[in-house]
C-alpha cells in the first residue's frame, strides 16, 4: 500500500487535484450578480442534512427586512443552472421570502473546491450536529481517497477527535438520530460505544427522556457492567456435574462437560499440563500414547 504524503493545509488539498488556489476559498475581489432562485440548486457536497426550523425562521425575518445581505457562492452547471457552495441556508430562507432574485458570486470550481468550501461554511463556521460532522468527514475520505491523518491536518483537528467523530457513525440509527435532533449529546453517543444495539437504544431512550447529563449516563452505564458482573450464574445441569466428577476421579485431570439442548450440540474438555500428563490421560482411557 502507497502511504500518502502530508498534506499542509486545504489549499495544498485543492491544488494537488490539479484546480488552482490563491490562498482564498472566497476572494474579496468576487463581484456579485442577481440571478433567479429557481436557477440555483443545493450543493451535491452540502453536509446539513437537518434544517433548524428556529435558526430558518429568524434568517427569513432577517431577508424579509434586508434582502440577502451576504451574495451565495455558486458554481455554473452544463444544464445552466448553478449548483449552490456556500450559502445554502440563506437560499432557503430567500425562498420562503418569496424572493425572485438573490445575490450570488460565481466561481469555476471542481469537486475538490467543491468540497471544501462546503466544509467552511458548514464544518468549520457553522456548528453542524455531530453526525452531519460524522457524514461529511467520512464522504470527504471516502470520495478522496484520505486518511484520517490526513483529514486531521486539512481541517487543523487532532487525529483522534477525527476519529471520535467518525465513530459515532457506527452507533444505532435511532441514536444517531437522537443526537440529530439533539435530545442526546456527542459525549452521551460517545459514552454508548461498544454496548450492543439494543443496550444503545435503550439507555438512550431513557437518557433522552430524562435528561441524563453525559456523566449521569456514564454512571448508568457502569451501573449496568456491574450487575451484569454480579449477577449469579445459571444453574447448571445435576447431571453434567456428576459426569463431570466422575470423568475426574477416572482420568485424574479436569474435565468440563458443555451441551446446549437447544442446538442438540456438547463437548467434553480435559485439560492438561504437559505432554507427559497428556500421554497419562490417554493410558487411562485405553489409548495408546502417540510414538516420539
Amino acid at each position: 500500500m502507497s502511504r500518502r504524503k502530508p498534506l499542509k493545509n486545504l489549499g495544498d488539498w485543492i491544488g494537488s487535484g490539479g484546480h488552482g488556489f490563491e490562498g482564498s476559498l472566497l476572494r474579496d475581489d468576487d463581484s456579485a450578480r442577481q440571478i433567479d432562485i429557481d436557477r440555483l440548486v443545493a450543493g451535491r457536497y452540502q453536509p446539513r442534512q437537518r434544517t433548524d426550523a428556529s435558526y430558518l425562521a429568524e434568517l427569513e425575518q432577517s431577508v424579509r427586512q434586508f434582502g440577502v445581505i451576504e451574495p451565495l457562492v455558486v458554481r455554473p452547471l452544463a444544464d445552466g443552472n448553478h449548483e449552490i457552495l456556500a450559502g445554502h441556508m440563506r437560499w432557503l430562507a430567500a425562498q420562503k421570502a418569496g424572493l425572485q432574485r438573490v445575490p450570488v458570486v460565481i466561481r469555476e470550481a471542481d469537486d475538490r473546491t467543491a468540497a471544501a468550501i462546503a466544509l467552511v461554511e458548514n464544518l468549520l463556521r457553522r456548528e453542524l450536529n455531530p453526525i452531519e460532522e460524522g457524514r461529511a468527514l467520512r464522504r470527504l475520505r471516502e470520495d478522496f481517497d484520505l486518511s484520517q491523518e490526513q483529514l486531521a491536518q486539512l481541517l487543523g483537528l487532532s487525529q483522534p477527535a477525527i476519529s471520535k467523530t467518525l465513530r459515532l457513525l457506527t452507533l444505532a440509527p435511532e441514536v444517531q438520530s437522537l443526537i440529530e435532533d439533539g435530545r442526546l449529546e456527542a459525549g452521551h453517543g460517545k459514552t454508548l460505544l461498544g454496548l450492543s444495539r439494543a443496550t444503545q437504544v435503550r439507555l438512550a431512550e431513557q437518557s433522552a427522556a430524562a435528561g441524563w447529563s453525559v456523566r449521569e449516563l456514564e454512571r448508568r452505564r457502569a451501573l449496568l457492567a456491574a450487575t451484569r458482573s454480579a449477577r449469579p450464574a445459571k444453574p447448571r445441569d445435576p447431571d453434567l456435574v456428576r459426569l463431570e466428577e466422575r470423568l475426574r476421579e477416572r482420568l485424574a485431570a479436569s474435565v468440563r462437560v458443555r451441551y446446549d439442548p437447544a442446538r442438540g450440540y456438547g463437548r467434553i474438555e480435559i485439560g492438561f499440563t504437559s505432554l507427559d500428563e497428556c500421554d497419562g490421560i490417554l493410558e487411562r482411557l485405553g489409548l495408546p500414547a502417540p510414538e516420539k
